[in-house]
């Protein structure tokens, strides 16, 4: 059986991971055009590629004929690649995406003293987000010598002990040679997946949004809005019911929307059903004018007999990074929050702490949320949001 999996990309700020990206899949994350002037991913970028399993040798390989004995192979796996923003003030950003990934890949310059700020970081959005697959691709080791290489691999290997990643490979690469890629297949192919049951109810959160219609498009013409994101749990058919409960604030009246999944496509085609695994796009017979310009970014999508809560106080359980050296005291009540739950993202006040627990307000912003949902909290450090711990909401 043909399984999906989505891997997101994680790392330090200009430590080569769109360059992965596109020796992995031959295609660029970088899709928005203030992307590719700047040349740094600002949104969360997209790319895939399939994974074919030689019925030969057992290796895995990027084409239908075997790249190490020319076997015959077949289809194992369908790999949906999210490339994470690196830069610290895109730390939210990144955030977002990682929810939905089922293993990761770091990666980590050789050419830099490791672990950078932001490798830390991520590492530790990895550990509060549950994910177990790890592999490490070394990179920029082309522009340094052997000695440097391997003390850079040292510390790679000491900094992957301290958190728990000890088994995790650490391959050196040279991306734009396409030295070793095939290496970091062969780990994406071991990746250890959960079952996935379809009788779960329906998650999906939203990460984009677009209106596809052109300038003056006849009103009969004109398609619904498309959601983009990924699923959570559950099973998502062409034709299902849909609630979609975006993000709002109570003086806009907006609630959650009944729609219809009109047409799926992934990365790879058409689909017909998915489950948790794919980056996707879901045209919805929504009024486009609500999904432009990523203005439901945030939402959620479920079935009509599964509604998340729509609050603005929320009250979480709460687990501080304990290693964190950059806060000079513990959380304050009154202090502002930044809490990543799902895709939304939203500003909050302590109103109370205790005993591990904290009541939260947003204020004139409400958020979908499930029971047991992750809250990540990152607490506000020289007018940046710097990762603080996490909670569950209760």
């Amino acid at each position: 059986m043909v399984e999906d999996i989505l891997v997101d990309l994680v790392g330090n700020f200009a430590d080569g991971k769109t360059t992965l990206v596109r020796a992995l899949t031959n295609e660029s994350a970088l899709r928005d055009s203030e992307e590719k002037k700047r040349g740094i991913t600002i949104r969360l970028g997209y790319a895939h590629f399939k994974l074919f399993k030689c019925l030969e040798c057992g290796k895995f390989s990027r084409s239908e004929k075997c790249e190490f004995c020319g076997g015959k192979t077949e289809l194992y796996r369908r790999v949906s690649v999210i490339d994470s923003p690196g830069h610290k003030m895109l730390m939210a950003t990144m955030l977002s995406g990682i929810g939905l990934a089922d293993g990761a890949i770091m990666v980590i310059s050789a050419a830099n003293a490791c672990p950078q700020p932001q490798t830390e970081e991520h590492m530790e959005a990895l550990k509060i987000l549950g994910i177990k697959n790890l592999v490490v691709a070394q990179t920029k080791v082309d522009l340094i010598g052997a000695q440097k290489a391997k003390e850079s691999f040292a510390q790679i290997k000491a900094f992957l002990d301290k958190n728990g990643f000890s088994d995790a490979k650490i391959i050196p690469t040279f991306a734009n040679q396409n030295i070793n890629i095939e290496e970091v297949v062969q780990e994406i192919g071991k990746f250890e997946l959960p079952d996935r049951k379809s009788s779960e109810k329906l998650k999906m959160q939203v990460i984009r949004s677009f209106d596809v219609n052109n300038p003056g498009t006849d009103i009969k013409d004109l398609k619904g809005g498309v959601l983009g994101g990924g699923l959570n749990s559950g099973k998502l058919s062409v034709g299902d019911k849909i609630l979609v409960t975006p993000n709002v604030t109570p003086n806009s009246k907006f609630k959650s929307i009944k729609s219809t999944a009109v047409y799926i496509q992934s990365e790879f085609g058409e689909e017909n059903a998915v489950g948790r695994g794919l980056s996707i796009g879901v045209l919805t017979n929504l009024d486009p004018s609500l999904a432009r310009r990523d203005a439901l970014v945030g939402s959620v999508i479920t079935s009509e007999d599964n509604p998340p809560r729509l609050d603005n106080r929320l009250k979480i359980s709460y687990e501080p990074i304990n290693d964190k050296k950059v806060f000079d005291k513990p959380i304050q009540k009154g202090e502002a929050l930044l809490l990543n739950i799902l895709s939304s993202r939203a500003v909050g006040t302590v109103q109370e702490i205790s005993r591990g627990e904290m009541y939260i307000s947003l204020g004139d912003v409400s958020i979908p949320f499930f029971t047991g949902d992750k809250a990540v909290v990152s607490r506000k450090v020289k007018n940046a949001w710097t990762l603080a711990g996490s909670g569950t909401i209760l």
